[in-house]
């Protein structure tokens, strides 16, 4: 039977339709899956993936230690973070390498900083048996100094000449002219051998001065060498381990207490008048102070 024209022309019609139906059909397919699929799909890798950073909940200071109820985790793309951002296992290792599990502030941080491994460092303050908190009240200290810095002492000769005797100690606390540290066995005995020379030297003067970035500056190289009759006093002390001995004698410049001893040959005739006048003074400071505490004890 053959076929009308009008309906082989209506099929084919019909054919044409189908085809073109499915060929826009297609192409918005193409179009939904690369503007809306494939997007997606770009976006999400370029987000990367979701992982778990650490934030400050305050701020700190640099040389601040930072404990772990200070932290917030924060679950975050990858791609909102820098490349050396601190996730649990980076934070865990700093944490185990430090001294009672804490690590410190390089710098200055706000509230809601995110940790990377460039702002901290693990804790190197480990206490020893023979750390001991002390205090002294005849070092010049900075105007603006507070609980929490970190400090150098250091004595100036006569000559000029600046020797480090302690290197890199936080404020543990602070009473108008009265600095309290944490010292080892070593560093007392070097301060008594500077304080009785600085004594001694009128025109010595025994000194603290501040560390700028505590969290990022290494502490400072000690200069002073004490007294023969000190040096004598810390290889006889049973209380310096011997390795701490060891890095001490190994420092000392007979040279450099050659100088000091020079220094102190002008005070021949007054030394004994010049420390005990200075030793006197160091006990009538220490009660005042002690009396200022207590007063502040009692006002509560």
């Amino acid at each position: 039977m053959v076929a009308n024209p009008m309906q082989k022309k209506a099929r084919n019609s019909f054919l044409l339709g189908m085809v073109i139906t499915l060929i826009v059909c297609l192409i918005l397919f193409a179009l939904f899956y690369f503007l809306i699929i494939n997007k997606d799909k770009i976006n999400e890798k370029e987000k990367g993936k979701e992982v778990i950073a650490y934030t400050l909940n305050q701020d700190v200071k640099s040389g601040d230690a930072i404990t772990p109820d200070m932290l917030t985790q924060m679950k975050v793309y990858t791609s909102m973070l820098p490349s050396n951002y601190m996730d649990s296992s980076v934070l865990g290792s700093m944490q185990a390498q430090s001294d009672g599990g804490n690590i410190i502030a390089k710098v200055d941080m706000y509230k809601n900083t995110v940790l990377t491994s460039d702002l901290v460092t693990a804790s190197d303050a480990i206490i020893t048996n023979d750390v001991r908190y002390v205090e002294y009240n005849m070092l010049t200290l900075p105007t603006t100094i507070s609980v929490g810095d970190y400090i150098d002492i250091r004595l100036t000769l006569p000559n000029g000449q600046d020797l480090i005797v302690v290197a890199k100690r936080e404020v543990k606390s602070l009473l108008g002219d009265t600095i309290g540290l944490e010292l080892t066995e070593g560093d007392i005995q070097m301060m008594e051998s500077a304080i009785v020379e600085a004594y001694i030297m009128t025109a010595s003067k025994l000194y603290a001065i501040q560390y700028v970035e505590p969290g990022n500056q290494v502490a400072a190289v000690k200069t002073y060498t004490p007294t023969t009759a000190v040096q004598n006093l810390i290889a006889a002390n049973r209380n310096i381990g011997n390795e701490a001995k060891s890095a001490l004698q190994a420092r000392f410049d007979q040279n450099m207490r050659g100088y000091i001893d020079g220094d102190k040959g002008a005070y021949a005739s007054q030394q004994k008048e010049n420390l005990e006048t200075g030793i006197q003074k160091q006990i009538e400071d220490a009660k005042a102070a002690r009396e200022a505490y207590l007063s502040g004890l009692t006002s509560y």
